[in-house]
């Protein structure tokens, strides 16, 4: 007997059998709960994550409107500073002397 005859006496029971998957009612029932139960988990997952999102985003509004409410206030503030009644009852104009004469210099 040669080599490559008893190779393929060795291997010859080698066969591949068909996998056959058989359901009944019960595992089709327990297939169907399953794969709703994981449909259900995906959406709970899908509506958390933007409810989430609608939270931070409200957050980051009323954030913004408590800025833009401060900083009409300090434009106030700022405008009432510069008024010319302000300026005048200052420390640094009571100070200043009142002139006569005003000369300017010209550019060359």
């Amino acid at each position: 007997m040669t080599t490559a005859t008893a190779t393929l006496r060795r291997n010859q029971n080698l066969t591949r059998n068909k996998l056959e998957f058989k359901t009944g009612p019960i595992s089709v029932g327990f297939m169907l709960v399953a794969l709703i139960i994981l449909l259900s988990l995906l959406y709970l997952n899908q509506v958390t994550k933007t409810s989430l999102f609608n939270y931070k985003i409200s957050n980051l509004s009323a954030k913004q409107t408590d800025l833009e409410n401060q900083k009409q206030k300090l434009e106030i503030e700022a405008a009432r500073l510069q008024s010319l009644s302000e300026v005048r009852a200052s420390a640094n104009a009571a100070g200043m002397v009142k002139t006569d004469s005003v000369s300017f210099a010209t550019p060359q």
